[in-house]
């Protein structure tokens, strides 16, 4: 031990620490200082010193370092200055920079520019970094930090901060700070003044935390100079209002409260639309506002959210502004048509030298989704055919997947399963998604009392195997419930037993239908999980096939012979697979019990299939 030198100093040092604290335990502290050596420079931990000492001395190191780090990096921002000599330079530099994430360096670089140069490009960049990353605080104090080093804020400064407050994730700061700031640029000292695009920048920052009363006092700032209206003004409004009727919660729908509160803000929120509406069309009329197909679906959505008669005066709505007559019988009129709006008189007339031409929106997707929903809503589903081809043949609308959906909702909604099956016969391969279909299924089983509603559906089935690649349950299973439903040749035929025949030789064919596009799936997800959701809707399909294999052979629908040979052996076949799936949730829960959901249409009935012996060995095996 004595052979190395810490050891003795730590030996002597606890010796002296001892000595000194028994014989003056409260005059003399309770450590040594720290002794050096110019040959080691080890250093030792004193005896009895607190940790918090230690702790300090620790902190003090990586402090340290980060000054030296800094000092690194604002002599490698110095040394870029030297090669940036211009303010665009300066500012393809920090965008540069930014894109790779170094704000830092940008910060640097941009501060050490601004004692020689006016760099605002640059300064904006950084806000706009900040904003952009939902730092508010960081980005308002940078902008005061501009300000203080004598660089002046332009224009599109204000357009970047209220435009990333508009994206925020904290809508009540950022309504705070955009008025804030717009209320400085409207004073008479400001530089800057507040033009339509810094007036819609703050519009939709209010319209997003669903400020109504705040969106309002900033529109009442508007004139007839920089901050004239336009159709995005109108447009940021009328979409406020709309999201302002808040939805009630699905726990609160059978409150009269709720919904009478719903109403009455749906009401107020379409008067103050519709006066808005007003302004916007006096204005186009006057020819000093442009309305595009945003600011008419704006309009009409709102609408839709009311009445019956609300929602019908979308078809006015779209003949007032596009040229579309609601009438089915009426010409309609391509975009290029020289045709003023309804009320305005005889479109003839010689227009005086200088009159401001109006100018019509060309309809589009948007349009098309809502007027098919205003139609849905309405019930007046026989024109859904007439406005398609008026969007799609007259006007060249390209349908994209919710125009699609939206139409086979209408036909849902009009219980129409052959207008259904024509259409989606047309549907692109593109948007061949299995919600179309379940619709279309969904159609044929409403449009029960249509005595070609069987085969309308088996062509929907077919469609859906040969464009899918993987078979859908819930259409199969929708299918099933086609064949029960569509019982019409019941009232044709006087004979209860023909038209029991009839309903067995049409559940046969169902179940032989759908027979090889179950055993797909079957395979497919054979190995999933039991408690996914794929394997339930599977079980859910399986059972009822097992429903509807019994309904045949309780209610002698069909001959012994075709029992034993085709439906004895597929319904042991399905009924395996359940028995084996409500084992494997048993061992996952052991309280599981499945719902019998079948029972409402005819499925299980109320024979007990286990009391028949063949029926019981497919069960047990």
């Amino acid at each position: 031990m004595f052979t190395c030198k810490a050891c003795l100093r730590r030996a002597f040092a606890s010796i002296a620490s001892h000595t000194n604290q028994s014989l003056h335990p409260y005059k003399y502290p309770a450590t040594l200082p720290p002794l050096s050596s110019r040959r080691h420079k080890t250093t030792y931990a004193e005896a009895g010193a607190s940790a918090r000492g230690s702790r300090q001395d620790e902190s003090r190191q990586p402090d340290r370092r980060s000054s030296k780090v800094s000092h690194s990096r604002q002599w490698a921002a110095k040394k870029e200055l030297q090669y940036l000599n211009d303010p665009f330079l300066v500012a393809r530099f920090v965008r540069q920079t930014l894109g790779n994430g170094d704000f830092e360096k940008a910060a640097l670089v941009t501060r050490g520019a601004s004692k020689n140069m006016k760099v605002v490009v640059s300064w904006n960049h950084l806000i706009d970094y900040l904003l952009r990353n939902d730092r508010i605080h960081a980005a308002i104090k940078l902008y005061n930090d501009m300000k203080k080093r004598a660089q002046l804020p332009n224009a599109q400064t204000f357009t970047i901060i209220f435009r990333g407050l508009a994206g925020s994730s904290h809508p009540k700061l950022a309504v705070s700070e955009a008025i804030r700031i717009f209320s400085l640029m409207l004073h008479s000292e400001s530089r800057v003044k507040p033009n339509t695009i810094h007036m819609n920048a703050v519009l939709q920052v209010c319209a997003k935390a669903g400020d109504i009363d705040a969106l309002f006092t900033i529109a009442e700032r508007a004139n007839d100079g920089i901050r004239a209206p336009n159709n995005l003004t109108y447009t940021t409004i009328i979409n406020a209002l709309r999201s302002s009727v808040v939805e009630p919660r699905p726990e609160a729908l059978n409150d009269v409260e709720a919904r009478t509160a719903r109403e009455q803000a749906g009401e107020q929120a379409i008067r103050r639309a519709k006066s808005l509406w007003q302004e916007v069309i006096s204005k186009w009329r006057a020819g000093s506002l442009i309305i595009d197909e945003e600011l008419v679906c704006a309009m009409g959505r709102i609408l839709l959210i009311g009445g019956y008669h609300d929602a019908d005066s979308v078809e006015t709505l779209l003949e007032q502004t596009m040229m579309i007559p609601r009438d089915k019988t009426a010409t309609v009129k391509g975009p290029s048509a020289n045709m003023s709006p309804p009320g305005q008189g005889d479109s003839r007339k010689a227009k005086a030298p200088g009159a401001p031409a109006i100018s019509y929106p060309a309809p589009g997707s948007n349009s098309l989704s809502m007027i098919l929903q205003a139609l849905e809503q309405t019930r007046k589903t026989t024109k859904a055919e007439h406005y398609w081809l008026a969007f799609t043949k007259v006007h060249g609308v390209v349908p994209d997947a919710d125009n699609w959906y939206q139409l086979l909702i209408t036909f849902l909604r009009g219980k129409n399963s052959a207008k259904t099956v024509q259409y989606l016969q047309h549907l692109p391969p593109s948007q061949t998604a299995p919600k179309n279909f379940r619709t279309a299924m969904y159609t044929c089983l409403r449009d029960n009392l249509n005595p070609s509603a069987f085969d309308h559906a088996t062509k929907v089935l077919t469609m859906m195997l040969t464009r899918c690649q993987t078979p859908d349950a819930l259409t199969m299973l929708c299918y099933l419930k086609v064949a029960y439903a569509n019982r019409r040749f019941r009232e044709e035929n006087k004979d209860e037993q023909a038209a029991t025949a009839a309903l067995g030789k049409q559940l046969t064919k169902a179940l032989k239908n759908i027979e090889k596009p179950y055993l797909i799936l079957e395979k497919q997800y054979r190995n999933d999980k039991p408690n996914s959701t794929p394997k339930q809707r599977l079980i859910t399909l399986a059972r009822k096939m097992v429903a509807t294999c019994d309904r045949l052979v309780f209610g002698k629908m069909v001959p012994p012979a075709v029992v034993e040979e085709y439906i004895k052996p597929m319904r042991n076949s399905v009924n395996r697979t359940t028995v084996r799936h409500f084992e494997q949730m048993a061992e996952i829960d052991p309280n599981y019990r499945p719902l019998d959901k079948d029972s409402e249409d005819g499925g299980s009935e109320d024979k007990n299939w286990e009391d028949e012996e063949e029926f019981t060995r497919g069960s047990k095996s």
